[in-house]
């Protein structure tokens, strides 16, 4: 009997050692990423450049706003909307250019910048943001996303979303940031793939099961000054689909011109190689 407790005794021994040390790895893997300050701050590279006080206020259409002191433990459900090609290139309340293929966002109170989860609840996606601008100055709206933001959530044709807003650290943006590239459609991204393979590149901005809808879009985008559209047909399965695509592109110039064009029509766009 003696022998049977003391075996017991070891077996619970170990038990308890094998669930502390899986419950540290859990919280550790629960914790900030593991990275550097000065490549957080590299890969942030801050460019706001206007001071704004920690509790502004300011007003905007008869309505004031006072911003909050710190995104620390914010958390908020609401509409997210997004903004894209006519802001383009503007200045943002942070002083810093808008640029729709990054991931960034407007929001009323937050202060500038800060960085917070997005995630659309409807299908499960989420982008983590930084927070340049001020906006969506529509009551019911919590945050406008970038054009990039938006795709990465699926929300582009629908133009809204629920969504979750939850703030993070610093060092949990700088690592999604290394992940994804900053943004989307940057010229670097299509420098690398060109690099990488030398097979044709070509941007997908529609899928039909009628031939009917492929061929609206593509007078539409012909119409809107795009070059080299066409449509290709497959099978996948037992159904026939009709893809609308661009190209090939063959230089920077001429994707910078496209992507500029086909993202002001409020396209879901996709990069492909072939």
């Amino acid at each position: 009997m003696k022998i049977y407790f003391n075996l017991m005794k070891i077996n619970v021994l170990i038990l308890m050692v094998i669930f502390l040390v899986s419950s540290c790895s859990m919280q550790q893997s629960f914790s900030d990423p593991q990275i550097s300050k000065k490549e957080i701050t590299k890969i942030l590279n801050d460019g706001c450049n206007i001071k704004r006080n920690k509790r502004e206020r300011y007003k905007i259409n008869g309505k004031r706003y006072r911003t909050l002191s710190s995104s620390n433990g914010y958390k908020k459900r609401g509409v997210a909307s997004w903004y894209g090609s006519k802001f383009d290139g503007k200045a943002t309340a942070c002083g810093e250019k808008y640029d729709m293929y990054k991931y960034t966002a407007a929001h009323k109170t937050l202060p500038l910048p800060s960085y917070v989860n997005v995630k659309n609840l409807t299908n499960g996606k989420s982008v983590i943001v930084k927070i340049n601008d001020r906006g969506p100055f529509i009551d019911n709206r919590i945050i406008d996303l970038s054009y990039a933001a938006a795709k990465k959530i699926d929300m582009l044709s629908k133009g809204t979303a629920f969504v979750r807003v939850t703030s993070v650290s610093e060092a949990e943006a700088a690592e999604s940031f290394k992940k994804n590239n900053l943004g989307i459609f940057s010229t670097n991204i299509f420098e690398r793939i060109v690099l990488r393979n030398k097979n044709k590149i070509l941007i997908q901005i529609g899928a039909f099961t009628e031939e009917k809808g492929a061929q609206e879009l593509k007078n539409r985008v012909i119409d809107f000054g795009v070059k080299s559209v066409f449509i290709n047909k497959s099978r996948s399965g037992n159904r026939i689909f009709y893809r609308v695509r661009v190209g090939p592109i063959s230089d920077v110039e001429s994707y910078e011109d496209t992507i500029r064009r086909l993202t002001s029509l409020k396209l879901d766009i996709n990069l492909i190689s072939q």
